[in-house]
C-alpha cells in the first residue's frame, strides 16, 4: 500500500490529487503535454508543461508528450520536432511521445459512431455560418438545427460517407446533441467532426474528416490513461464540455479530471503563436529563434538558462488568480543562475586605445583570470598584458563627474589582474575627439605581487592588443514599445505590428575580446566583466564571432521572500 503521508502539497491541485490517491479514486498520477504542432513553444507554454511534469514527478507518476495534431491546415512536423528538443533542454523526459493522428484517430472515429448510435450525436447539413447564427447569445437561447432529430441510421450512414470522401468539404458536420439553450454556449451542440481534404504531415491523405479540439482533447486523454489534465485558466469554460464528452463518449471509471491554473502574464512581452508567426512571416525578425522572442528557442539563443526560467516559473506559484508579472522578475532568476555558471572574460565593448609608454615594446606578460569566482572548480585562464591595450571609453574622463573612480588625466587606476597605471597625456584627433591615451605603469604593483603601498579607488578591465580579436556584439531592447503593456491584446484590438514594434530593438557593434573566447561554442555563456552576460550566437563563423547580450549585471528587482 502506498504511503502518501510524506507528501506535502504546495497548491490546490496537489491537495486534490493527494485526497484522490488516499481515497483510492486515483491509482496513479498521469499527466500530459498536448501541444498542437502549429508553432514554437514560448515561455507561457513552459508554465503549463512544468506544472504537468513536476506534479507527476512529485507523486511518482509520469507525463506523456502528445502531439494534438487534429488540424492539418496549421500543423507541421518542424514544430513537433522542436517540442522534443525544447523539453530535453528544459530537463524533462516524457514517458512516451504520442501522435494523436497515428495513435487515436481510428478509435476516436469508433467512439463518434457509438455516440451517434446512442443518440448523443447527429450529422448536420447546415453550414458553419448558419450554425453560428443559430447559436444564440448569452442572453438568448439557440435554435435547434432542422437535422437535429434525423434518424440515427441516417446520421450513421452520412457520417460513414463523410469518412469515405463522398461529400465535399464543409457540406456536413458531426455535432454533439446536448442543449441549444444551455447557458454555456460551448455546450450548444458543438461540432465534433468536419470534412477537410487537407494533407496531414503524419497520416497523409488517409483521412478527409478531422475531429475538433473539444471532442479530441478529452477522448485522447481518456484513451491515454491520463488522470489529470492540467491546463491554463483559458480552458476553464471548456471543462463542462470536456466532462460531457468523457461521460457520453468514454463512460468508464477513473476518467481524467481537467483542472486549471492561471496563465503566465509577463509585462511588455509579445506571446501568442499567431502573432509570433505573423512577425516571422513579415521578415522583421530573424525567425522563431530570434533572441528578442520569448520562444524557448529564442530564449536559449539569447543565453537564458533552463534552470533560470524554471526557477522564475516556480516563483510564480500555482493558483487560479491572474496577476501581472514584471519582466524584471524573469531577469532576476536568469541573472542569478548565470552568475553561478557563466565564465568570466574581458571584452571591451567601446574601445579606447592606451599606450603604456614605459613598458618595453614587444614584451608580454601573462596574467591569470578566474573563470568563475563562485565555482572553485572552474579554474583560470591566461590573459596578457603588453604595451598597447584597450579600455572602455567610459572608463576615462577628461571632465569626471563627482565620485568618478576610474581613469582621469594625471590619475591612477588598477588594471584587472595586472598593474596600476597613470594617465600622463591625452592624444586627440584633428576633430577634437580622443584618439588614444599615453600612460605609464607602476612597477611592483602587479596584482597578487603588489608591495608598493599605493592605493587606488578604481579597478577597470582591459584587453591587450596582442591578445585581442574583433567580434560583433548584439544588444537588445524589448521587441515591443513600453507603452504596449499587453502587445498581444493591442494587436487583437486593431494595432498593427509596426505600431507596437520598438525601433532599433537590436543593435550590432564591434568589440575587442580576449582571444580566450575563440574557443567558445554556440550557446556558451559568459560574463563580460563589469558589462553583463553574453552568449555566443549560432550564426557565428570563424571570421565573425557574434555575442548576444543576454542581460545586464544588476537590476533593482528583489523577489518576494516567503
Amino acid at each position: 500500500m502506498n504511503n502518501y503521508d510524506n507528501i506535502i502539497p504546495s497548491n490546490f491541485i496537489e491537495e486534490e490529487i493527494l485526497e484522490d490517491l488516499k481515497s483510492g479514486r486515483t491509482k496513479e498520477v498521469v499527466t500530459r503535454c498536448p501541444p498542437e504542432p502549429s508553432g514554437y513553444w514560448h515561455i507561457g507554454h513552459c508554465k503549463a508543461w512544468m506544472i504537468n511534469f513536476e506534479t507527476a514527478i512529485k507523486f511518482n507518476g509520469y507525463t506523456n508528450l502528445r502531439m494534438d495534431d487534429t488540424n492539418p491546415s496549421r500543423e507541421q512536423g518542424e514544430f513537433a520536432e522542436s517540442y522534443l528538443s525544447d523539453l530535453e533542454w528544459l530537463g524533462y523526459k516524457p514517458r512516451a511521445v504520442i501522435f494523436a493522428s497515428e495513435a487515436y484517430f481510428d478509435k476516436m472515429y469508433e467512439i463518434a459512431e457509438d455516440m451517434i448510435k446512442n443518440g448523443f450525436a447527429y450529422v448536420d447539413e447546415l453550414t458553419q455560418e448558419q450554425q453560428l447564427a443559430m447559436k444564440g447569445t448569452l442572453q438568448t437561447a439557440g435554435q435547434d438545427s432542422p437535422y437535429r432529430d434525423r434518424p440515427i441510421e441516417e446520421s450513421l450512414k452520412l457520417f460513414r460517407e463523410m469518412k469515405d470522401g463522398k461529400h465535399p468539404d464543409g457540406s456536413l458536420t458531426l455535432r454533439a446533441k446536448i442543449d441549444m439553450s444551455h447557458p454555456n454556449i460551448l455546450m450548444r451542440d458543438p461540432i465534433m467532426y468536419r470534412i477537410s481534404r487537407e494533407h496531414h504531415y503524419k497520416t497523409g491523405d488517409k483521412w478527409c474528416i478531422y475531429p475538433m479540439y473539444d471532442f479530441a482533447h478529452p477522448i485522447e486523454d481518456a484513451l491515454e490513461g491520463v488522470t489529470y489534465s492540467l491546463c491554463d485558466i483559458t480552458f476553464r469554460v471548456h471543462r463542462e464540455l470536456y466532462e460531457w464528452f468523457i461521460e457520453h463518449g468514454w463512460n468508464k471509471p477513473y476518467a481524467p479530471k481537467q483542472r486549471e491554473f492561471s496563465t503566465l502574464n509577463l509585462e511588455n512581452v509579445l506571446l501568442g503563436k499567431r502573432h509570433l508567426k505573423a512577425l516571422v512571416n513579415s521578415g522583421k525578425v530573424m525567425g522563431w529563434d530570434d533572441p528578442r522572442f520569448m520562444t524557448i528557442i529564442g530564449m536559449k539563443r539569447r543565453g537564458y538558462t533552463a534552470e533560470g526560467i524554471k526557477n522564475f516559473i516556480r516563483s510564480c506559484g500555482v493558483s487560479v488568480s491572474e496577476s501581472t508579472i514584471p519582466f524584471s522578475s524573469l531577469e532576476y532568476y536568469i541573472r542569478e543562475d548565470l552568475n553561478k555558471i557563466a565564465t568570466r572574460a574581458m571584452v571591451i565593448l567601446d574601445p579606447l586605445k592606451v599606450i603604456i609608454t614605459n613598458y618595453e615594446e614587444g614584451k608580454v606578460e601573462e596574467i591569470e583570470i578566474d573563470n568563475n569566482p563562485n565555482d572553485e572548480n572552474s579554474g583560470k585562464h591566461k590573459g596578457l598584458f603588453a604595451r598597447e591595450i584597450y579600455i572602455e571609453n567610459e572608463d576615462f574622463s577628461l571632465n569626471p563627474p563627482p565620485k568618478y573612480n576610474r581613469l582621469v588625466l594625471g590619475g591612477m587606476v588598477r588594471l584587472k589582474g595586472a598593474y596600476i597605471i597613470k594617465c600622463n597625456e591625452v592624444i586627440c584627433k584633428d576633430n577634437g575627439e580622443i584618439d588614444y591615451l599615453k600612460c605609464e605603469y607602476i612597477e611592483n604593483t602587479k596584482s597578487g605581487q603588489d608591495n608598493s603601498g599605493i592605493k587606488v579607488k578604481g579597478t577597470i578591465h582591459f584587453v591587450a592588443d596582442v591578445n585581442a580579436f574583433d567580434c560583433t556584439i548584439r544588444t537588445f531592447k524589448n521587441l515591443t514599445k513600453a507603452e504596449y503593456k499587453w502587445p498581444s491584446k493591442a494587436l487583437t484590438e486593431g494595432a498593427t505590428i509596426d505600431d507596437i514594434l520598438e525601433p532599433n530593438s537590436m543593435i550590432e557593434s564591434k568589440a575587442k575580446a580576449e582571444r580566450f573566447l575563440l574557443s567558445a561554442k554556440p550557446y556558451d555563456k559568459f560574463q563580460f566583466m563589469r558589462k553583463g552576460y553574453f552568449t555566443l550566437d549560432k550564426d557565428s563563423t570563424d571570421n565573425n564571432y557574434i555575442f548576444n547580450s543576454t542581460i545586464s549585471l544588476k537590476d533593482s528587482f528583489t523577489p518576494n521572500v516567503k
